[in-house]
């Protein structure tokens, strides 16, 4: 009964009281609700609804909304049957159909795409993850010190020499391994762990697992300690001489090393090469002990054996403690590469974000050199005019204030009133607004008193020594260039209509045009 269908990790998800079903308390139904949406967190499947990447856990989902921020934390719940698309070539999954067309124009590779649904990735999924962990598993489960020896050593694969190791691991020696690798070198599958291998492995007769676990376990049985009575200059006990390589002891010693020290590096880099020897010998020539005889391998009481119902318990409990213990690495692992994934995620978005930003800067640098060369050029082009001009008509043009004068008178009048008021608007909007606006009401004035009362006498002279006209019109320039579009002449000491009749469409215009240009101030 609650079902969120769009999940957004902005805020808690709320439980309404509407939500709760009758006969229930208050306690019960939100405990109810709780479990049934952590139910349902559990097994959701979430697809963000900015990149089409589905989440199969809403722990998923929420790191990749904290990581990516408020855009990406809006999800959609995606059921089991939810279509998907994926490529044969390359296994590359497409969640929708325009992504599926994106993924073959971008990648020649990917040509064919099967329809398969959500549960299959699930599955698929699940699968990798289980072959993966098998194959740590088995890696694992061999002498890490000989397989080190195989690989960078010998030059073999980690795989093959595993495979070599495990088939080799009653005998426990790296010749035999590098025998089982020579005589099985050309098989086909060789470098490669099938389902099929990994399950003779993990599925042999318990005798050899129990043998395993138990050298385990009384591995870990703590021993007493016995007497050390070791001098400089006693040889290594007979049972480690026998374990010495001959000929690699021979090689080591050539090379100025005493034979007691040869034996001991041999015999702790378990006769794998001359060059592991000397490393060690180097990493351990200042030990107080360099000098004395390796110690004797105690003789380990035998202890009772179990039956074989206990060993294969023992057996089971071990195997289980491992597998605990390297999942919980696993995850470790997935975690940290997860964390760096988002780091570098984060970092190349950063890096984006400086790489645009310093193409603004240079787009706007660009445009301001472009506009200095239109300036430029314009300057050049106005000097080459005026030079032309001076040719033709042997003295200086006349100023730019006379031509634009003569040019505003060439227009109409609803023009000319348009220009003068943007005249003063661009003159005085800044220097002084309060002044514009008292100078364009009053010109509204006297254009509103003319095209109300166009036969009355009083409002057709303006005088000039009116205080009023004094202190509005006539400090601005521009204000009495208007009144003469209006009609107004100059005479003695006033400014008189010189049309009988006003023009009220004119009049109207200029009303309106004042009107704006208030509103805009």
């Amino acid at each position: 009964w609650l079902k969120p269908r769009q999940v957004s990790f902005d805020i808690l998800w709320p439980v309404p009281t509407c939500a709760r079903p009758r006969g229930r308390s208050r306690a019960s139904a939100l405990v109810g609700a709780l479990v049934h949406a952590d139910a349902m967190a559990q097994k959701m499947i979430l697809k963000c609804s900015k990149t089409g990447r589905l989440f199969f856990s809403a722990e998923e989902a929420q790191e990749h909304a904290e990581a990516f921020g408020k855009e990406y934390a809006n999800f959609e719940e995606v059921a089991l049957d939810h279509k998907v698309w994926v490529c044969v070539e390359t296994g590359r999954p497409a969640y929708s159909e325009a992504e599926m067309q994106r993924i073959k124009a971008r990648d020649p590779a990917s040509k064919t795409f099967e329809e398969r649904t959500v549960e299959y990735l699930l599955d698929l999924q699940k699968r990798k993850e289980k072959a993966s962990a098998q194959k740590n598993q088995f890696l694992d489960s061999v002498d890490q010190k000989k397989l080190e020896a195989l690989t960078t050593v010998k030059g073999h694969g980690q795989i093959r020499a595993a495979k070599a190791l495990q088939a080799t691991k009653d005998k426990g020696s790296l010749d035999a391994a590098e025998a089982w690798l020579a005589e099985h070198v050309g098989d086909v599958d060789l470098d490669k762990l099938t389902d099929e291998y990994l399950q003779s492995v993990f599925s042999a007769p318990s005798g050899g697992s129990v043998d395993v676990t138990m050298a385990d376990a009384e591995a870990d049985a703590p021993m007493a300690d016995a007497p050390d009575d070791r001098k400089v200059g006693d040889p290594n006990p007979p049972e480690i001489k026998e374990k010495i390589n001959q000929d690699l002891l021979k090689q080591v010693m050539e090379m100025g090393f005493s034979e007691l020290r040869a034996e001991k590096a041999l015999y702790k880099t378990d006769n794998a090469s001359v060059d592991h020897a000397v490393n060690w010998l180097a990493e351990h020539m200042e030990d107080a002990d360099i000098d004395l005889p390796l110690k004797p391998t105690p003789v380990v009481p035998e202890k009772p054996k179990m039956s074989k119902e206990e060993a294969e318990a023992k057996a089971l409990e071990l195997q289980k403690r491992l597998r605990q213990k390297r999942a919980e690495e696993e995850k470790l692992t997935e975690k940290e590469k997860e964390r760096m994934r988002i780091e570098s995620t984060k970092m190349m978005m950063e890096a984006n974000e400086k790489l645009k930003e310093e193409e603004r800067k240079r787009a706007i640098e660009q445009l301001k050199r472009e506009k200095d060369a239109h300036e430029e050029h314009k300057r050049q082009l106005k000097e080459q005019m005026r030079l032309d001009y001076i040719e033709r008509f042997g003295r200086e043009p006349p100023p730019e204030e006379e031509v634009q004068a003569d040019a505003v008178k060439e227009k109409s009048s609803k023009d000319q009133v348009a220009f003068y008021l943007g005249k003063l608007k661009k003159t005085y909007a800044t220097s002084d607004p309060e002044g514009l606006k008292t100078c364009l009401s009053t010109l509204k004035i006297y254009c509103k008193n003319l095209m109300d009362n166009p036969q009355d006498p009083k409002f057709k002279k303006l005088k000039l020594d009116n205080k009023a006209f004094q202190n509005r019109i006539a400090p601005f320039d521009g204000a009495i260039d208007f009144l003469d579009v209006m009609g107004f002449e100059k005479k003695e000491d006033c400014l008189e209509q010189r049309k009988s009749v006003p023009d009220g469409w004119l009049c109207g215009n200029a009303i309106r045009f004042i009107d704006l240009m208030l509103g805009q101030l």
